[in-house]
């Protein structure tokens, strides 16, 4: 009975070590520190994120009903608009991602208000929902990005992991959807 129970707790401190000693032995890989909000805004399902800079936020957007992909990059008072036209539509947005895949807006402009910068669409000129469909699977394969307007890079972004903010999006948009057609 004695040699049994010895046994059993050898068996149980066995099974303990093996489970922490892997655990102890693992380097601790830690991702930088990203900040996100998700939420609907004129239409469209979002997902901002601070930029590295502290300041800049980078809002990822997917339209609820039109799946039109869109970034907005803005910040409260910011040069890049002052003097020029809020009603430009030809200046895009590209973004590059952390595998250098880029992806580059069909429209985009200045944004004027409270909140300064610029915005992109990746489906306008041509109504094409493809361009859309490109930008949105380029962010399902992000975890950074580089946002560039008029060849000027202007925000990096941490994307959190894999997919992380594309997935966001498309939960938003499906259960957005479902909700207006009730």
């Amino acid at each position: 009975m004695i040699m049994k129970n010895g046994v059993n707790a050898l068996t149980v401190l066995a099974v303990l070590v093996g489970l922490t000693v892997p655990a102890m032995a693992q380097e601790r890989k830690k991702v930088p520190d990203f900040s996100y909000s998700v939420g609907v805004k004129r239409g469209d399902c979002k997902i901002a994120f601070r930029s590295t800079d502290g300041v800049t936020m980078v809002d990822f957007g997917l339209g609820i009903m039109d799946s039109v992909f869109s970034v907005e990059v803005l910040r409260n008072g910011w040069d890049i608009v002052d003097d020029k036209d809020p009603d430009t539509r030809d200046m895009p947005l590209t973004l590059t991602f952390q595998n250098g895949q880029t992806t580059s807006s069909e429209l985009g402009g200045y944004r004027n208000g409270f909140y300064q910068g610029v915005w992109g669409l990746w489906h306008g000129k041509d109504s094409n929902p493809v361009l859309s469909q490109r930008g949105l699977e380029s962010l399902m394969e992000a975890t950074s990005a580089t946002v560039s307007f008029d060849d000027e890079d202007i925000a990096e972004v941490n994307l959190g992991p894999k997919g992380f903010a594309a997935n966001k999006l498309l939960d938003c948009a499906i259960a957005e959807r479902e909700k207006r057609s009730q």
